[in-house]
């Protein structure tokens, strides 16, 4: 079976940063949006029902046997990110499993993706298994898991250790000690800035940069515009050294719309901070790829790229853009859906967005 990087680096990673910030978010008195539920999802690939079934018998009939596990899980974990969010736990149990019968990872990658795939917890402020995610990125990690200075590190064990610091930082929230996470997440966001000026070449970190500061500057009062115009910058180079991210990071088959959600962000972020032609710049980018599959939430995204575009004057500097759409669960299965359409209850609009065609 070939070994894939299942979850692109950045993007999991930020789902459960988003459930974080908006819990910090709230305890600032902020109105952060929920996030979104399985009803609000509306996949439409209902043959996968039968695949599951068959993942499962197999799985279960062979509980000692790593591989099926494997597949019954990647299967589990495919349908959640289509928007069947009610798979969600089936897929953990079958990773986990997996990972139990293989914690060195000789057959299957299992302790990888069951790492990023526990995000999708964070972003409903479920930290009800952070301690297991940790476990997983330090095994990962293996003895630079101990490395006190993680900016020396690789890239790869770089972007763990960053993971394990969000999980320290979920920790702390889930414990009611605010400002010590608040204190996490600021220890992260310097050590990206660093990590980006050391190794201007990993664009995966301006990738993840670009990502976290976005968010904060959505759901965090204080330092709102400093981290605007960062994410920007981040985003700015993320987009257009596109071809030097890691191949998992920028891979269609696994994430189908990964490249324009990233674009999306930039653009309506140029947008929050009334940078018009740049804005405008950035959503006729998006619009004209004609490499991009074909997927829902491909059409919505360029639908509101269209929307923003004629309307541009109506939305600049509006702050209701913030927090960015979509985030959270639906940022998720924006990255990883081809038939689902995304719920937009939280996203800005002054008209209604056109249904995608199915």
């Amino acid at each position: 079976m070939p070994r894939r990087r299942w979850l692109p680096t950045p993007l999991l990673g930020l789902a459960g940063l988003a459930g974080l910030a908006t819990g910090l978010a709230c305890a600032a008195q902020l109105e952060a949006p929920a996030s979104a539920s399985a009803a609000e999802f509306r996949p439409v690939d209902e043959h996968q029902r039968n695949a599951l079934h068959a993942a499962r018998r197999s799985a279960d009939a062979a509980p000692e046997d790593p591989l099926r596990q494997w597949q019954a899980g990647m299967a589990h974990l495919q349908a959640t990110l289509e928007g069947h969010l009610e798979q969600r736990e089936a897929a953990e149990d079958y990773l986990e499993r997996a990972w139990q019968l293989d914690p060195a990872g000789v057959e299957i990658p299992a302790a990888r993706v069951l790492a990023r795939f526990l995000n999708l917890r964070s972003a409903m402020l479920d930290f009800a298994k952070l301690e297991l995610q940790i476990e997983l990125y330090e095994a990962l990690l293996g003895p630079q898991a101990a490395v006190r200075d993680p900016l020396g590190l690789p890239a790869e064990a770089f972007y763990y250790r960053s993971f394990i610091t969000a999980a320290e930082a979920q920790a702390h929230y889930g414990e009611g000690h605010s400002a010590a996470a608040l204190r996490r997440l600021r220890l992260l966001e310097r050590r990206i800035a660093v990590r980006a000026r050391r190794y201007p070449d990993e664009i995966d970190t301006p990738a993840m940069g670009g990502n976290y500061e976005l968010t904060f500057a959505g759901l965090l009062p204080v330092g709102k515009h400093r981290r605007l115009e960062q994410g920007i910058a981040y985003l700015e180079v993320q987009q257009d050294r596109w071809s030097e991210l890691s191949p998992g990071a920028r891979d269609t088959f696994i994430a189908p719309n990964v490249r324009s959600v990233f674009a999306l962000q930039l653009a309506e972020a140029l947008l929050a901070v009334d940078r018009r032609e740049a804005a405008a710049a950035r959503y006729r980018q998006l619009i004209a790829w004609d490499d991009q599959p074909d997927t829902r939430a491909r059409r919505q995204i360029v639908a509101l790229a269209e929307h923003r575009l004629a309307e541009l004057d109506a939305y600049a500097g509006a702050a209701e853009l913030l927090p960015l759409w979509p985030a959270g669960v639906t940022g998720c299965v924006a990255c990883h859906s081809r038939n689902t359409a995304l719920p937009t209850a939280d996203l800005y609009l002054l008209a209604p967005l056109a249904e995608p065609d199915d």
